[in-house]
């Protein structure tokens, strides 16, 4: 993101300032240092993938992410380096000026957050509509067992092992139980040993990816909604945000004078 800094004389905002002076009041302006954009992408990628590895994101996606930062950021710094061909004229509403350029800067970082999280939940949805399109069954979990296991890091693993049709399986437990038990002693009343789940059988499947908790759409239907709304509520979100930008950056332009003390009409 751009830096923001104003004239020390008069106030004036210089983020887009092309001169050596002050278009306002004359005085010298002085560049504050930036941070290189690349560092900055850098550490974005660090979090984002601690992040997607906390709560156990597909790597697929983790590469993708990291790769739509490197090009926002290449894109970026292609044409921050260019230099300002024209002065900024003098502001007549400095107040109005900033509260507009406020809502611009939040504008900008709900579109970009809508964009990249939205992507992330789109294709979390569709890896596992994709996942669950396979041939199923439906049955019951006998729970011959459940463990609670903590980790470092990210939230507590629940699971049972247990039999489906007379054969050996595992099961995550937290679709079953839509919360997170604080102990083993918890988990062990609210799940014991004998009870009967309703789930879907993925034989092709591996792990606890196999047993899926029953519910009146299947998987791989509930899966392909979410990735259809995500699409529609994100598309929506972002031309919402950037209509918002758009009326915003109309209404700032206002806040400029004309060369002959005019206020701009937009």
């Amino acid at each position: 993101m751009a830096s923001i800094w104003k004239c020390p004389k008069c106030g004036l905002d210089l983020t887009l300032a092309g001169a050596a002076t002050c278009p306002g009041c004359g005085a010298a302006i002085v560049t504050p240092p930036r941070l290189n954009v690349w560092v900055v992408a850098l550490v974005q990628i660090a979090v984002s993938t601690a992040f997607m590895l906390i709560f156990g994101f597909p790597r697929i996606m983790i590469v993708i992410f990291g790769a739509l930062i490197l090009a926002t950021t290449a894109f970026s710094s292609r044409f921050k380096g260019r230099p300002a061909t024209v002065s900024p004229k003098p502001v007549s509403h400095p107040a109005l000026f900033r509260v507009l350029s406020i809502g611009i800067a939040l504008g900008s970082f709900a579109f970009v957050a809508i964009l990249l999280f939205g992507f992330v939940i789109f294709m979390n949805a569709w890896t596992r509509w994709h996942q669950y399109e396979g041939p199923y069954s439906e049955s019951d979990f006998q729970v011959t067992r459940v463990y609670y296991q903590v980790h470092t890091r990210g939230s507590p693993e629940v699971f049972a092992s247990g039999t489906v049709d007379g054969k050996k399986e595992w099961m995550n437990l937290v679709p079953y139980l839509h919360r997170t038990p604080h102990n083993q002693a918890e988990l062990d009343a609210l799940v014991p040993a004998g009870t009967s789940i309703p789930v879907y059988l993925f034989p092709e499947l591996k792990g606890r990816a196999r047993v899926q908790v029953f519910q009146e759409t299947p998987p791989a239907e509930s899966n392909r909604r979410s990735a259809m709304a995500a699409i529609n509520y994100g598309l929506a979100g972002l031309g919402l945000s950037a209509g918002i930008i758009f009326v915003l950056v109309r209404l700032r332009r206002s806040c400029f004078e004309n060369t002959d003390g005019a206020l701009q009409t937009t």
